[in-house]
């Protein structure tokens, strides 16, 4: 039997390049209010619903900017929004959050502070992402985490729903530059009709949630695939030009190509058509990029499938 589509999750948001991350690696420290609970940020608006940010440092700073220790892709937050800081001294310890001079501000419970000594169940606004503060036990963590998966990720594929895939395209947008590209990849399985004119439509879903389950474990870390609807795939390789992303893609190609499907007694194989573009070459807004790949991918699917094509060069 497969395995969970969540077994392989390179894409898992605690370490995705676009999400939330903590960049500082040290200790986790005991929570203030009981051994067992720890303190964390429960996104609730503005931003990816549902996501849990582990306080895992004395200070943390939230804010837009890549270098920050949690890196919130919103335009409404400051580069360098807020700092949430354990307070520890002889009678007591505490976390407080102190606003660093952002142009929207930072609101506890509605109300806009300089700095202010948080609570369990504190609600925190940086900007239009609204936060809640919570000490919480792992039960607690383990639930946040799966409305967190249920919400942006594809539960058959274990890819990204395109809804959260478009988020970081965004997010990657903003973020790159002349001298930072990165690549976009359209993929789409050749012959899935075929399987499920003769196999069924069940062998059909079986093949779509194993091409989830092969691409997440043939990516990189850093790279982000979502699922663009039925058996396409959308794959971001951020930092990467056209041809790293095609060395990538390949591997994909030959992964898929090589494994044996079977289903009910019934053993074959499908193969998978690719079309990749490149930021800012072939497009500058996620319309403009994901519409170049696609061109590539009809390319593919002209050249006889199960290959790859590459965005043609615009003309000057």
């Amino acid at each position: 039997m497969d395995s969970s589509p969540f077994d392989h999750d390179t894409q898992d948001p605690a370490s995705d390049g676009f999400d939330a991350t903590i960049n500082v690696d040290a200790a986790a420290f005991a929570s203030p209010a009981a051994n067992s609970a720890r303190a964390s940020l429960i996104v609730l608006a503005g931003w990816e619903i549902g996501k849990e940010i582990e306080i895992a440092t004395p200070s943390v700073i939230l804010g837009r900017a890549i270098d920050s220790d949690v890196t919130v892709h919103a335009p409404s937050v400051s580069r360098q929004h807020a700092q949430i800081e354990l307070v520890d001294n002889d009678q007591e310890q505490y976390f407080r959050v102190t606003d660093l001079g952002s142009s929207n501000g930072t609101l506890v419970n509605n109300t806009r502070t300089p700095t202010t000594r948080l609570q369990n169940g504190d609600k925190i606004k940086l900007g239009d992402v609204l936060f809640k503060f919570v000490l919480q036990d792992e039960i607690d963590s383990q639930f946040h985490q799966e409305v967190h998966r249920l919400i942006h990720y594809d539960q058959l594929t274990g890819l990204l729903t395109m809804e959260a895939f478009r988020e970081r395209l965004v997010a990657a947008i903003r973020q790159a530059s002349p001298t930072t590209p990165f690549a976009l990849a359209m993929t789409d399985l050749d012959g899935l009709k075929s399987v499920n004119d003769s196999y069924g439509h069940l062998a059909g879903r079986m093949v779509v949630g194993t091409m989830g389950k092969i691409l997440r474990e043939s990516v990189r870390v850093t790279d982000l695939a979502g699922l663009y609807g039925g058996d396409e795939a959308i794959i971001l390789f951020p930092h990467t030009t056209l041809a790293e992303a095609a060395e990538v893609a390949e591997k994909i190609r030959s992964a898929i190509a090589d494994h044996q499907f079977d289903h009910d007694g019934n053993a074959f194989r499908v193969t998978i058509s690719q079309g990749i573009s490149e930021f800012p070459l072939h497009g500058t807004t996620p319309e403009g990029i994901i519409a170049a790949a696609d061109r590539a991918l009809y390319a593919a699917k002209s050249a006889g499938r199960n290959c790859v094509r590459l965005a043609a060069t615009p003309e000057r």
